[in-house]
């Protein structure tokens, strides 16, 4: 079949107007179909890219002036004297930070820039030095004493009353009793009472020689400072024995009369 030039040009003309035609109807049903799925490879890629993004973010909000942003490092963690924890982490590579935890509270933050950090709560002591390194102590509190114990005064020991000197004494021939004295204030005595106690008669320095129913007592002075004898006398009826005592009541000498 052989085609002229017009005829050629109506069938373009057709042409175009059909696929012009076509096309919003093509357009319609492209919208309706459901997006082609993401390839694995492009998934990975865009994840990479929103962790990378979030990792950049929240390091440089965390920095703040710390310097050149590394990422923040845990390194270890330290048991404090009061038994809290600090957490140190690395922040830049000349910097640190340490976190002090306990019982799931954040008490605090310490923060290196060349220098040691310090920390305190409730007497606790905290050093993050700059080299990572974490220190803590207590404050010293002293134990409280117990106040001593008065010590009981002892009881005076009961003074025991002292015993009446026992004085030597002696029976004499009339049936008395004598008692020495020889150390008394005023110088040696002898005391004559009958058996049943009662005084008849003294001799001292100042009453040498005393008579009493006939008899005679008398504290005779001997040779030598303050020697003294004591003698007893009988009645002249009885022939005038006498004896001789020391002032230990002991007998000494004894004499008879001699009788015409």
């Amino acid at each position: 079949m052989r085609f002229t030039r017009r005829t050629l040009r109506t069938a373009a003309v057709a042409t175009g107007t059909i696929a012009a035609l076509a096309l919003p109807a093509a357009a319609a049903f492209a919208d309706d179909q459901p997006a082609p799925a993401p390839s694995p490879d492009s998934q990975s890629q865009d994840q990479d890219q929103g962790q990378g993004q979030g990792q950049s973010q929240d390091q440089g909000q965390g920095q703040g002036d710390q310097g050149p942003v590394v990422g923040r490092v845990f390194l270890q963690s330290y048991r404090l004297a009061d038994g809290s924890v600090a957490r140190v982490y690395l922040t830049t590579p000349t910097d640190y930070q340490a976190e002090i935890w306990a019982g799931g509270t954040l008490l605090d933050t310490l923060r290196t820039s060349g220098q040691p950090a310090y920390g305190q709560n409730n007497g606790l002591h905290v050093v993050l030095q700059p080299d990572g390194t974490v220190s803590s102590w207590m404050d010293q509190v002293p134990t409280p004493k117990p106040d001593p114990k008065p010590t009981p005064k002892p009881k005076p020991a009961p003074q025991p009353k002292p015993k009446p000197a026992v004085l030597p004494k002696a029976k004499l021939a009339d049936g008395t009793v004598a008692t020495f004295a020889k150390t008394a204030k005023n110088g040696p005595r002898v005391e004559v009472t009958a058996v049943n106690g009662k005084r008849l008669a003294t001799v001292d320095p100042r009453h040498l020689t005393v008579r009493h129913h006939g008899w005679t007592y008398k504290l005779a002075v001997q040779p030598g400072r303050n020697h003294y004898r004591f003698v007893v006398i009988d009645t002249p009826r009885k022939g005038g024995n006498s004896w001789v005592y020391d002032l230990n009541g002991k007998l000494v000498a004894k004499y008879h009369a001699q009788k015409h």
